[in-house]
């Protein structure tokens, strides 16, 4: 394996031009270290010949800058920290000079030099992090083009389960919206915009790049939605999930920045956190027991790691999501004991014992229209967790809620099993959103239950068994297109046979 990866690195060649996110970071702090090394040395034999040792006794010190890179990465700095505040970065790596400075001591014995070399090294490393987060605010053109307010905005999957709230609160702002969706459940969940003069529709896949490219033309900023969404839907077809999550997410930023969409919102998942005994936060290790939660990881990879400086992308990793929706769901755990309880007095709990973070549809909606609404400093490439503190806790606790949330309605129990094949298990910190944002959860597990209670009394849902309010079920259809060579080549015709073919954008 190693000798691929060198192999792959020699063939992309071996300019500065040619060097990666991490590479260049690497490179610049190996050169800082040696540069260090000499101007110290220098600084010694000018002024204090006595702290510089014979070579024999000061070889190691040669090794400083590679030591540092070492204990660099041991920090997180070219990991988990990449993303992280530069003030935070900055103390990182203090701290990781601190301990280079200590090994490098024991070894030379030379303390005074070592702290010289020290010194110069640290200044150099933690004023580029600090730079790094200048322009955004000090670039007049930057500021300018990253709030362009005069164009739609696109929801990608907008009427989906969160999309259509996200539609709503957007024209409810005042927003120009339009909606790039396969409408694989119908059009019912946008039968309230239809009409409205400041909604479009284009009907499509995200991965038909003739649609895409229709429905980000002219877009002040675009909200990914879409993708296959669950553990379940996205184990039926490894192929099919990385097609739809992965290919879909690259094609989307490819197709933004090409047509100078400055803003890009990407909806994550808290499954990415997996298994953890302690609360998670954004700069944690991330753990994914699944290849939906993967799939979710190399699409923040994809968009966060290899996008100009004036593309402004947000990550926001969504607490799993509960409540009514125009496009309801009931594969989703609180709303499937909700269903349960009203249908058949029984709640099923699967793995009582195992933490969930949850949020009602509509505040996950509300962040993300926060998130475009908040200044490009704020949110350039950051991470958030969407939820709320309040809202972690057990399955069970879960579902002791959903039944007195519904017991004066119908008799409820509850039957539980152990659930060896389902490993999740994790409760988040959402601090970050709230003090970047003030976004915190405004609906209850409880409140957003009664909501769903009234919708069962006025027959608005029909049995949740039903496969449309599933997306396993709904992606096994999708998964038969998929695999039908003839309608999968049409995700590729060129743009002008497409067009040719009649293809129109909607403004219902």
């Amino acid at each position: 394996m190693f000798l691929r990866l060198v192999r792959l690195r020699i063939q992309r060649g071996l300019s500065l031009l040619s060097l990666g996110p991490n590479e260049t970071r690497i490179a610049y702090d190996i050169s800082v270290g040696y540069l260090a090394l000499l101007g110290a040395g220098s600084f010694a034999l000018a002024f204090h010949p006595q702290l510089v040792v014979p070579f024999g006794g000061s070889w190691p010190l040669l090794l400083a800058p590679i030591v540092l890179v070492g204990v660099n990465t041991i920090m997180g700095i070219y990991s988990r920290l990449r993303m992280a505040p530069s003030g935070k970065k900055a103390a990182v790596l203090l701290c990781s000079t601190i301990c280079t400075c200590g090994i490098e001591w024991l070894l030379t014995a030379n303390g005074a030099f070592v702290v010289l070399w020290a010194l110069l090294t640290y200044g150099p490393l933690a004023l580029a992090r600090l730079l790094l987060g200048l322009p955004y605010t000090k670039h007049r053109t930057l500021r300018r083009v990253s709030v362009n307010r005069r164009g739609p905005i696109l929801v990608i999957g907008g009427a989906g389960y969160i999309g259509s709230h996200v539609t709503d609160l957007l024209l409810e702002k005042g927003e120009h919206v339009r909606v790039l969706d396969r409408l694989m459940y119908g059009r019912s969940s946008l039968k309230d915009f239809l009409g409205h003069p400041r909604f479009e529709l284009v009907e499509g896949d995200v991965t038909d790049i003739t649609k895409l490219t229709l429905a980000m033309r002219d877009a002040a900023a675009a909200v990914h939605l879409a993708g296959l969404v669950g553990d379940p839907a996205c184990a039926l077809d490894t192929n099919f999930t990385r097609h739809a999550n992965i290919v879909a997410t690259r094609l989307a930023k490819d197709v933004a920045q090409s047509l100078g969409i400055h803003r890009f919102v990407f909806a994550s998942s808290c499954s990415v956190y997996g298994v953890s005994d302690r609360e998670v936060s954004e700069t944690d290790r991330l753990n994914p027991v699944s290849l939906y939660a993967q799939t979710k990881i190399d699409s923040e990879n994809e968009l966060l790691f290899s996008v100009r400086d004036d593309f402004f992308v947000t990550i926001l990793r969504f607490a799993t999501v509960f409540g009514h929706s125009r496009r309801p769901r009931f594969d989703l755990v609180a709303n499937l004991f909700a269903a349960q309880a009203m249908t058949d007095g029984l709640l099923t709990v699967v793995g009582p014992s195992q933490w969930r973070p949850f949020i009602h549809v509509r505040d996950v909606a509300r962040g993300v229209v926060q998130v475009l609404a908040a200044p490009p400093v704020a949110i350039q490439s950051q991470v958030f967790n969407v939820g709320d503190k309040r809202l972690n806790m057990t399955i069970l606790q879960l579902a002791e809620t959903i039944r007195s949330a519904t017991s004066k309605y119908k008799e409820v129990t509850v039957s539980i099993h152990d659930n060896p094949g389902d490993r999740r298990n994790y409760a988040v910190r959402f601090d970050k959103i709230q003090s970047s944002l003030n976004f915190q959860a405004s609906i209850t597990v409880e409140e957003g239950v009664r909501e769903m209670v009234e919708h069962f009394l006025k027959g608005a849902y029909q049995d949740y068994r039903q496969e449309i309010y599933s997306n396993v079920a709904m992606t096994k259809k999708a998964l038969d297109v998929f695999q039908d060579p003839f309608e999968s080549a049409n995700l590729y015709t060129p743009l002008r046979l497409s067009a040719a073919r009649g293809t129109t954008l909607l403004r219902t």
